[in-house]
């Protein structure tokens, strides 16, 4: 379904307007520009990813009503009506096809700040955060496949949306997120993959094409 259709749903479960819910949904649903097939959902359409929407737009959304409505729950919604099941990040990896260019290791996040700081100065504090948001995947699966959320360039462009254009490293001085984001991918894989390339190597799978629609829904 569309972002519109799913902030429509939104209006009819929780009150208030469609335009209320649209920036949630739209951010789910954001992933489409990589790659207009189904796979592109693999990067938000998880649990995980709902708890991420949390950290963006807050634990609530305010409606027009005055309604608080906990963005978990839309989150949720938003899973329900595209995949069926709300599934775990993992679940999306299985058959994965494993480039032979993905590491068997990876450095820590506390090496690449430290790796950050000598390259382009301040103290590695104020990178860490930024290398331990690309490497927190995994905690979403197991192996070296954890890499396909966030190590290719639709993630070095989320990470800029999360940490903001620049970083600021101390005495006034900033570094540009992207240039920091793009190094960190390129030192982790030796490359920095187009998502496409990432994305195309996730088997389909049925329940992947379970998208409900308005009709189903009764909106339209």
């Amino acid at each position: 379904m569309h972002p519109y259709d799913h902030a429509r749903s939104s209006a009819r479960r929780f009150g208030g307007q469609w335009q209320d819910y649209y920036p949630c949904h739209a951010w789910f649903d954001a992933t489409k520009a990589v790659q207009c097939r189904f796979t592109h959902r693999a990067l938000r359409h998880h649990i995980e990813g709902v708890g991420e929407a949390v950290l963006i737009f807050g634990p609530s959304v305010v409606n027009s009503d005055g309604v608080e409505v906990a963005t978990k729950l839309l989150g949720m919604q938003h899973l329900e009506e595209d995949c069926a099941h709300p599934p775990y990040a993992a679940v999306w990896l299985i058959d994965f096809d494993m480039p032979n260019w993905m590491p068997t290791s990876e450095p820590d996040s506390a090496e690449l700040a430290n790796a950050s700081a000598v390259r382009f100065g301040g103290d590695p504090s104020a990178y860490l955060p930024l290398h331990s948001w690309f490497l927190e995947t995994r905690n979403w699966s197991g192996g070296p496949e954890h890499l396909a959320f966030r190590h290719h360039a639709f993630g070095i462009f989320e990470a800029e949306a999360r940490f903001g254009p620049a970083l600021g490293i101390g005495s006034g001085r900033r570094v540009p997120t992207r240039v920091v984001a793009e190094r960190h991918v390129q030192t982790v894989l030796g490359r920095i993959p187009a998502t496409v390339d990432i994305l195309r190597r996730i088997k389909g799978a049925r329940w992947m094409l379970q998208a409900t629609s308005p009709q189903k829904l009764g909106l339209d």
